[in-house]
């Protein structure tokens, strides 16, 4: 009998997260996150995917789209929208 390993299941991660990150961070965080899905889906050769691959594709998806969001309201601050969000850009970083 073949012993399989178990896939991990990503964790999906809330606003507050991502917060602590620093704006290049978070841009790192939606590119790498939406690249991996990405190869994951397009690699994937009948597009059938297993509970734990359809579940990991969702989370970086889900967690790329977060990291962007908390970017986006950060680089934005000046509108209602990022300060009603509790965003706020940080120290020294200034949209260029």
């Amino acid at each position: 009998m073949k012993s399989q390993l178990k896939t991990e299941r990503q964790a999906h991660h809330d606003q507050p997260y991502f917060e602590q990150f620093d704006n290049f961070t978070l841009a790192a965080m939606g590119f790498n996150l939406t690249d991996d899905a990405y190869d994951e889906l397009t690699h994937t050769r009948d597009l059938c995917l297993d509970a734990d691959t359809a579940w990991n594709l969702s989370a970086s998806i889900a967690n790329a789209n977060m990291a962007l969001r908390v970017l986006v309201l950060r680089l934005s601050s000046g509108t209602a929208e990022a300060r009603a969000a509790g965003v706020y850009p940080m120290e020294g970083e200034t949209l260029q």
